[in-house]
């Protein structure tokens, strides 16, 4: 397994990539939601200056007929930029990658909706080559699509869970309705033991969970499992904590290092989100007569 860092900024790569990160994830300014976003030329910075690192580009928002013009001229110069791959979410990408079949590959990125190896597989045949595997799902079924699929795959394994995005520009109203400005910057709300994080931008609203998400006590199988990179999320975390981050998750899949996860709990606590917990669904049962 691959360590994928999402940094929360173009500085400290290095550092990172000494320790253990095979691959960045950076979302691009304008087509990106919940990514710390870069412009071409920051991209084309990142290349020149880590050229034996992959570089993966996140365009993971919804795509409206008047961007499409701009989007296709934008995966253009993407492929005059030696980059791994565009994450996606809009199918409009997948339609305009066959059109001009670039040299980078295509990665399923539709948050919530990786989560069986039939669908991976029906990406896969349309010219798909890796995935985003949904957050929601528990490491056995991570395992499972992983054996009867051909995609290669990404699973989230430290990082604030995203919750819900909404297009609509949620703080805003929220201020505007107490008669003021939002200042655009991130707010926390607390409910009972619960805590979001929340972030606006043009695009809309994230809410994300307070909680940073552990799962390296799961680390190893997924690996022995062949699950092809492990995602450290740096939003929201300081770079710091990130580096630390790093390279303890790098010991746990070099040396098994059974200290480095007690360390990793205690900076980020053990909260395993989804990986051993099942998510159930119950259709109620119609009650309506004839």
């Amino acid at each position: 397994m691959k360590i994928a860092v999402v940094p929360s900024s173009i500085e400290n790569l290095d550092r990172y990539t000494k320790i253990g990160a095979k691959a960045f994830i950076f979302g691009l300014e304008n087509f990106s939601i919940n990514y710390p976003v870069v412009t071409i030329s920051e991209i084309k910075k990142v290349i020149e200056e880590n050229p034996n690192t992959e570089i993966f580009i996140s365009m993971n928002k919804t795509i409206f007929n008047s961007e499409l013009s701009s989007l296709e001229k934008i995966l253009l110069e993407l492929n005059t930029i030696p980059i791994k791959g565009v994450l996606f979410y809009d199918l409009s990408i997948l339609s305009i990658y066959h059109k001009h079949k670039f040299n980078y590959d295509l990665v399923w990125h539709q948050t919530h909706m990786v989560t069986n190896y039939n669908t991976c597989n029906y990406y896969y045949d349309k010219g798909v080559k890796y995935g985003v595997l949904a957050s929601e799902i528990t490491k056995d079924e991570m395992i499972e699509i992983k054996k009867h699929t051909k995609m290669k795959l990404f699973t989230y394994v430290i990082g604030h869970s995203i919750m819900a995005h909404s297009k609509r520009k949620l703080l805003t109203n929220y201020y505007e309705s107490m008669n003021q400005d939002y200042d655009h910057t991130p707010k926390i709300i607390e409910e009972k033991d619960k805590r979001y994080i929340i972030t606006e931008t043009k695009d809309g609203t994230c809410i994300l969970e307070g909680n940073i998400m552990n799962g390296t006590s799961y680390l190893q199988e997924l690996n022995d499992a062949g699950l092809d990179y492990g995602i450290i999320d740096g939003n929201h975390i300081s770079d710091i904590l990130l580096e630390k981050l790093i390279s303890l998750v790098n010991d746990i899949l070099e040396k098994n290092s059974t200290s480095s996860m007690q360390e990793i709990i205690h900076f980020i606590g053990n909260d395993t989100g989804f990986f051993n917990k099942k998510t159930i669904f119950k259709v109620k049962k119609d009650e309506k007569k004839d």
